[in-house]
């Protein structure tokens, strides 16, 4: 009940101060709580959700997210918020693999989410779980920590998405890590517009800033023209982008004209930043935090501390407070500094196991400790460094693109024998996806219909943006297809 006991104090000591600004809609800390007391009393009562079942959310970002998962805390559910950019093929593999109990849809994908739940998927808009009809109050059963409040999928390297379970001691355990890291407080204004399906939207600013007073600007989507001038003219204290986001910003014509005097700082993640895009922060006296970590670890792993931002620059930080951290050889032997291996991340933020999934969960968490595959270094100052993601994920304008799921995919295509999907680097983009094929004989195949294809497949920010026909992809002597030397020839 952390999120809950946090909003009722706030909801308590200054009930009218605002919790979250969406638009022209305004909610106090006691709207807040009242709301989510009202929408635990609906799931339970109304829809017949308990302790355990998935409570899975459909929509584009809005204060109703909070509710609900404000919601599941209070009655032991587990919260299920779907990535808003997947195709309908995505969405009924994910709910077939949930199991929901409930599927909440907002109007935007009201359609679509009638068509996937079909006549036995209860379905129900999501204001509609805490309407005035719905008591305030309701009974609260005893919850374990260890008991799973969040179920967030992540695309899986073996070509189906995972699903990661976040224990509610998880989902304590990065706040107030995050907390450790930046300055929360009653009063200052907090920017989110990355979508709340990711734990980065969610976890690193979000929570830790509301369950400590602050008020959230919470936006339905990012626009680069209201983001801007959204700080300027509310005085927002701090914001948290992906690197596409800070490009789009930066090729703004007022970019420079702009007042960004009221920012403390900026957080980024999701992957590795361009250090321009971070110099170029700094250039107007915002210091820029890299958080390093993944949907595994919470996210929060590691952090660069907001006095050290302008001096290591490019570093991802030191662990944060309550996180272990080792770079390890193939061998899981701790290497020394300097030495780039698999950062290993051990904490109480981290994943408890994947969805039903012993196998891939065995894969990664070995003796408490969860490998993320990325690879880094760790310097005399004893702040990490990360080199390189893992082998083969795409890391595109803050999503990430698994090639084993695209290829998967691709290989539905007739046309197409062969494939391997790769990262181009890209100035905008961080990366975008390439596909290299071999086509069966006499085939022909361009960029424009191989796209049309995947558009019942995948989501378009899946789609590879180039596609290569080669009469033979490199292979080894056991005939397997050398990535390495295909992403080599992608980026000459």
């Amino acid at each position: 009940m952390y999120l809950n006991r946090q909003i009722e104090k706030h909801a308590a000591q200054t009930p009218e101060a605002a919790a979250v600004l969406f638009g022209d809609v305004r909610i106090s800390f006691a709207d807040l709580q009242a709301s989510s007391e009202r929408a635990a009393v609906a799931l339970q009562d109304s829809f017949g959700v308990k302790a355990g079942d998935r409570v899975t959310y459909l929509g584009l970002n809005h204060p109703d997210m909070l509710v609900v998962l404000l919601a599941c805390e209070r009655i032991g559910a587990i919260f299920n918020p779907l990535n808003s950019r997947l195709a309908p093929a995505e969405y009924a593999y994910l709910l077939e693999d949930a199991e929901p109990s409930l599927l909440i849809a907002d109007q935007t994908f009201w359609d679509l989410a009638s068509d996937l739940a079909g006549e036995n998927l209860p379905l129900v808009k999501p204001d509609q779980i805490h309407a005035e009809l719905h008591d305030e109050a309701g009974p609260i059963p005893e919850i374990n920590d260890e008991e799973a409040l969040l179920l967030v999928y992540t695309s899986g390297t073996t070509g189906r998405p995972k699903g990661v379970v976040l224990s509610r001691k998880a989902v304590v355990a990065n706040i107030i890590n995050c907390q450790h890291l930046y300055n929360f407080e009653p009063g200052q204004r907090v920017q989110i517009t990355l979508p709340l399906f990711h734990v980065g939207g969610l976890c690193i600013l979000l929570l830790p800033a509301l369950t400590l007073g602050a008020t959230i600007y919470l936006h339905q989507k990012f626009d680069p023209v209201a983001t801007l001038a959204e700080i300027a003219e509310q005085d927002i204290t701090t914001s948290i982008f992906v690197p596409a986001q800070m490009a789009a910003m930066m090729g703004l014509p007022q970019w420079d004209t702009t007042d960004l005097s009221s920012m403390h700082y900026v957080v980024v993640g999701s992957s590795i930043i361009p250090l321009p895009q971070i110099q170029n922060f700094h250039a107007r006296d915002i210091p820029v935090s890299q958080l390093y970590g993944a949907t595994e670890t919470g996210p929060g792993a590691i952090g660069l501390e907001i006095a050290n931002a302008m001096n290591k620059e490019g570093s991802a930080g030191t662990p944060v407070k309550n996180c272990d951290i080792e770079v390890r050889d193939d061998q899981r032997r701790s290497l020394p500094v300097g030495e780039h291996g698999d950062i290993w991340v051990r904490g109480e933020n981290i994943l408890s196991r994947y969805w039903r999934n012993e196998g891939e969960t065995a894969k990664v968490l070995i003796d408490g400790w969860y490998n993320t595959g990325d690879i880094g270094y760790v310097d005399a100052d004893d702040h990490y460094w990360i080199v390189d993601r893992s082998k083969d994920v795409i890391i595109s304008g803050g999503e990430n693109i698994y090639p084993a799921e695209v290829e998967a995919a691709s290989l539905e295509h007739p046309e197409i024998a062969a494939i391997a999907v790769v990262g181009r680097q890209d100035a905008k983009w961080g990366e975008t996806p390439v596909a290299a094929v071999e086509l069966t004989p006499d085939a022909e195949l361009d960029l424009e219909s191989y796209q049309s294809f995947l558009n019942d497949h995948l989501a378009r920010y899946k789609h590879p943006k180039e596609l290569l026909v080669m009469a033979q992809l490199p292979r080894n002597g056991m005939g397997k297809i050398e990535k390495s030397v295909l992403r080599k020839q992608v980026n000459k």
